[in-house]
This record gives C-alpha cells, sequence and structure tokens, in this order.
C-alpha cells in the first residue's frame, strides 16, 4: 500500500476531505502515541511569504509555504507545518488490509488577506523513501490520537486548524517521512509531483536544501 497515488486518487482524496481539524493556537502533543506536537503556534512572517520550491528538504516542525487548494497550483498559498509520523494503533484492519497505519499530524495556517475558505491538506502524504506517496486519507473511524474535525469555514491571515492524516504502508514497511507531491501540474516552479517537499528527521538527503523562504511553525 506504500504505492504511488496517481492523480484520479489525488482527486478522490479531495472528494473525501470535507477534512480536517481543530483551530489551534497553542501546542498539543498526541496522547500515547509520541513526543512530538499535534499541533503548533505558527507564526506567519510579514509581508507575502514565498512559495517552497518544489524539491525542498525541511525537519519536522519547520513549514511551507505550498497551494492552498492543490488544484489550484499557482492560486492563494497557505503555510504547512507538519510535526511529524508516527505509527497509528486502532485503525481496523479493513482499513490496513494486512500492512500498518501511520498518523500525520499538521498545523494549517491561513494566508488569505480576507476571510476565505480553509486550506486544504489534499497532496500530503506518508513516505518510506521521501518521494513515494503512501495512500494517505482520513481517519476511517473516529481515533482519539488521530483526530480530524472539520476545519472552520473561512479563515485569514495567521488563522489555523490542526489535524491528523492516516497513511498506510505495506507490512514490514516503515513511514518516516512526509510529502507533498500534489500531482496537478508539470509547470516550471509547480512541479511537485518530480520534486516532492519533504519533510522527516533529520532533515532528509533525498531533497534539496531548505528554501529561505519557508518559516519556521
Amino acid at each position: 500500500m506504500t504505492m504511488r497515488v496517481s492523480g484520479a486518487l489525488l482527486a478522490a482524496v479531495a472528494a473525501s476531505s470535507a477534512l480536517t481539524a481543530c483551530s489551534s493556537s497553542t501546542p498539543s502533543s498526541a496522547p500515547g502515541t509520541s513526543s512530538f506536537p499535534t499541533s503548533v503556534a505558527v507564526s506567519v512572517p510579514p509581508g507575502a511569504p514565498a512559495r517552497t520550491a518544489p524539491g525542498t528538504s525541511l525537519r519536522f516542525g519547520d513549514s511551507a509555504v505550498l497551494p492552498a487548494d492543490a488544484f489550484r497550483p499557482s492560486g492563494p498559498t497557505a503555510m504547512y507545518t507538519v510535526t511529524g509520523i508516527t505509527p497509528g494503533e486502532g485503525v481496523p484492519d479493513s482499513a490496513t488490509q494486512g500492512g500498518a497505519a501511520f498518523f500525520v499530524y499538521v498545523t494549517v495556517t491561513s494566508l488569505a488577506a480576507h476571510p476565505s475558505a480553509a486550506p486544504t491538506v489534499v497532496g500530503l502524504a506518508g513516505s518510506v523513501d521521501g518521494r513515494t506517496p503512501a495512500l494517505t486519507l482520513p481517519p476511517p473511524v473516529a481515533l482519539k490520537a488521530c483526530g480530524n474535525p472539520s476545519p472552520p469555514e473561512q479563515m485569514k491571515r495567521g488563522d489555523s486548524y490542526a489535524t491528523c492524516l492516516v497513511a498506510y504502508a505495506d507490512a514490514g514497511q516503515k513511514l518516516t517521512s512526509v510529502i507533498y507531491w500534489a500531482e496537478t501540474t508539470t509547470a516550471d516552479g509547480f512541479d511537485f509531483k518530480a520534486s516532492p517537499v519533504v519533510w522527516g528527521t533529520p532533515t532528509p538527503a533525498s531533497s534539496t536544501a531548505p528554501a529561505s523562504t519557508t518559516a519556521a511553525g
């Protein structure tokens, strides 16, 4: 199940994702799953943050400036702060299908000057190698350690919500990084499928050095 995910499936993920999360301004930790924070307070830098380039490599807890809507890659941006990925518990066997589940934690921060639709998390995925997206979806059932309530209907600059996604791996595989890989365009500067943005610990070696325009969460 650590499969390459097609653009059609990306659309299906989007359709299933009236997703996500709780408004969050203070850090919290995953209940009983890990020591890293599941949400963080993100400060928006002054001015218009430049986009994070494809291939950028980040540490967990760093922020990337990415399309607020994966299907509008040249449209408005938002800040995405991935705090970690950890083995998940309580996911039904019917979902893991003999494999393993991993929980992905991300805080999403709006950069919109005026109240706008909440940024989505479509395009984020767990990964075994920093390049290949694993099937990553909202939790199939309510999970205490992987909360995924609906985001605010509208958000403006500085507003954040935190959420958790479930990434599925084949038996024996371990997902150690999270990527933004949205397969929506091959235009220069937006081809994240060819060169994903990747978060990991330590900074993943499979991508280029972090862009100076990303802001720490």
